[in-house]
């Protein structure tokens, strides 16, 4: 919903969602519409009254991005790749003509545990650099005097109680205060508010400042009303995301950087595919790839056989795997077996609580049958099956195990923040999860006393970029445990 405050101001709104409506093409949700003062009011029943003329809905798609990335990873390591977790790429190798051959990288995990030969070097016909935020980094360790093609951007988002907003519907301000833009929207549950725009440093948990999370306070207040006063004691969780965009010579702030790819080719070999987005990231990928193809004189071979896509009945996308790109073909993992009716056969078969079988369907498609029956029963009459992690969400112990022995999870913040979005969530909530996700965690992993501990102390560093309470640093267990917070 953008809301509408001035008569004039209907025709400009208008026209710019329609336009939307236009680009989006056979792939629209639905159209935009005009709703005037009174439906706006029912359908955002918190919004701010005077001054409000009407208001200009459009749709747009969301998703999850933790569980976008690492079914990516999974489809790919279906169709023969492979894909590893915490390793570090320290230094990038040449042969006598200065062409690159390989890449110097380092085991974290193995450094985790205490062992010393987690380094070892990987030979490579074609190395390709999509690291997001971090491009120049690995740029910079194949040639230390190029110059930065990355203008990294933070973007502070902040989480509110989902009573903040209706179900389904959002709110976008165009035109804020200081000219950014700035969503509120319902989102796992929640409220999700932003955003930032400003340069940022690199760093790998960057951590939302003071002054962002008010100034997205500030900025959403001014359109609810006035008997709706939110609070900063409201914010269940903050984080800053970095986002590579690419600079811009002419660029003036990252306001007015775009987030179009690009990809280049250093006199090494280095193919570096830079900035983008989500929405066009298949593109990115074949275009990096038929890059590489071209560049090293690749002859993609065909698999050894069809992989299986489906965790449940055989489907197919009738790919051909002769070596081309068939992207535009391939479902990714989880997507075949889905349907919206899927979670009343979860919840019949294991008598899991509907909003977890709901959560299951939506994260992990056809998968969900796994993850199900990889769940403790409750001990209860119902739900019957599906410890959950948090009383608050609908988590529960299955997905901890299926991501140790399906999607590499390999610490305790992997699951809380990169296969589940608990921590994005509710730092809160994610702090007092921590001792069962990290018990969960070590009889699979067969994790000592010592990692544990090593464990719970990473875990509450990280949590504190997720927006946990700075006194919270140095929390024992056993005071999270006792509720002695």
């Amino acid at each position: 919903m953008v809301p509408v405050q001035k008569w004039w101001q209907v025709p400009y709104f208008w026209a710019g969602t329609k336009c939307y409506d236009f680009l989006a093409g056979s792939e629209g949700i639905e159209s935009s519409y005009f709703l005037p003062r009174s439906k706006a009011l029912d359908a955002f029943p918190m919004l701010r009254k005077d001054n409000l003329f009407g208001a200009l809905v459009y749709y747009d798609g969301a998703h999850n991005d933790s569980r976008m990335n690492v079914s990516l990873a999974m489809t790919a390591a279906l169709y023969g790749c492979t894909v590893v977790n915490h390793m570090e790429v320290t230094g990038l190798t040449k042969d006598a003509n200065g062409k690159l051959n390989g890449a110097k990288v380092k085991d974290l995990i193995a450094e985790r545990n205490g062992e010393k030969d987690g380094e070892f070097t990987i030979k490579a016909k074609s190395i390709i650099n999509a690291t997001g935020p971090f491009t120049d980094s690995i740029r910079k360790l194949d040639d230390p005097s190029i110059n930065e093609i990355v203008a990294p951007s933070s973007g502070v988002h902040i989480i509110l109680p989902g009573y903040y907003s209706p179900a389904k519907m959002g709110l976008i301000d165009p035109s804020t205060s200081d000219g950014r833009v700035i969503f509120f929207l319902p989102w796992q549950g929640n409220t999700i508010a932003g955003t930032t725009d400003s340069p940022t440093e690199i760093t790998k948990d960057p951590i939302p400042s003071e002054e962002d999370i008010n100034w997205i306070l500030s900025e959403i207040r001014g359109y609810l009303a006035p008997d709706i006063n939110v609070q900063r004691d409201d914010v269940l969780a903050a984080w800053s995301g970095i986002r590579p965009l690419v600079r811009d010579p002419k660029a003036k702030n990252t306001e007015s950087l775009v987030r179009n790819h690009l990809i280049s080719v250093s006199n090494s070999g280095l193919l570096t595919c830079a900035g983008g987005k989500w929405t066009t990231y298949r593109q990115m990928a074949e275009e990096a790839v038929d890059e590489a193809i071209k560049q090293v004189n690749l002859r993609p071979g065909k698999p050894l056989a069809t992989p299986n896509t489906s965790g449940v009945l055989s489907y197919s996308d009738n790919a051909v795997l002769d070596g081309t790109c068939q992207t535009h073909r391939v479902r990714l993992m989880g997507a075949h077996g889905y349907s919206k009716t899927l979670f009343i056969n979860l919840i019949q078969h294991f008598g899991l609580a509907t909003d977890v079988a709901k959560h299951l369907t939506q994260s992990y498609g056809d998968r969900a049958w796994e993850v199900a029956a990889l769940s403790n029963p409750t001990d209860m009459r119902f739900p019957l099956r599906g410890v959950r992690l948090s009383p608050l969400y609908p988590f529960i112990d299955g997905e901890v195990r299926y991501a140790v022995r399906r999607e590499y999870a390999q610490t305790a913040v992997d699951v809380l923040a990169r296969r589940t979005r608990l921590a994005f969530l509710n730092a809160q909530a994610a702090l007092e999860t921590l001792p069962l996700v990290i018990d969960l965690m070590a009889e699979e992993l067969k994790w000592d006393a010592k990692r544990k501990q090593t464990e719970w102390d990473d875990s509450v560093r990280f949590l504190m970029s997720m927006g946990l309470d700075k006194r919270r640093l140095g929390i024992s267990r056993k005071d999270v445990e006792a509720g002695k917070f």
